[in-house]
């Protein structure tokens, strides 16, 4: 026999108990086989905390180039991916298939907690000079190794604006 399906209030939760109850039914969707991966609701996420970060405006959904124009004018791309800290696989951000931005945002995130590992900022060229072409997706591939001691490190300010995610703009 099934147990009662419990009331869930998202309303009262923080943004951090929210993402951990997202964190349980993307395990238990993985559990059942429904899902492959973590990937759920990271990009926008991480486009959310840039934009706490960096101040400026989201660029419309149907941008190919760039997801943020900043307060200083930079057309900033951003990356995300959830790991597990312990799984040493080489993994890929998502695609590249446009270079036409100033800055490429990389943010790591832990599959667990949903925490920031680490977030490092690169120029384009660097992010171009770290990918791999991909024929068969005609884009180019850059891995979380290569990333991790490339650029500059902008994890506390990251981190920052994750933290404030709560507290009213």
């Amino acid at each position: 026999m099934k147990p009662p399906v419990l009331p869930f209030d998202p309303t009262a939760l923080s943004i951090r108990q929210l993402l951990a109850a997202s964190v349980a039914v993307v395990d238990e969707l993985l559990r059942r086989g429904l899902v492959r991966t973590r990937n759920a609701p990271l990009g926008d996420l991480a486009e959310t905390i840039a934009l706490r970060a960096y101040g400026g405006v989201l660029a419309p959904n149907s941008e190919k180039s760039y997801d943020l124009l900043s307060d200083d004018g930079k057309r900033v791309q951003v990356k995300a991916r959830l790991v597990d800290p312990a799984d040493r696989r080489s993994q890929p951000f998502s695609a590249f298939r446009s270079w036409d931005f100033d800055i490429a945002l990389f943010v790591l995130f832990d599959s667990r907690t949903y925490d920031i590992i680490w977030a490092r900022e690169l120029t384009s060229a660097e992010t171009h000079e770290l990918g791999r072409r991909v024929e068969h997706t005609n884009s180019s591939a850059v891995l979380v190794r290569q990333v991790a001691p490339a650029g500059r490190d902008v994890t506390r300010a990251l981190i920052a604006a994750f933290d404030g995610l709560d507290e009213p703009d």
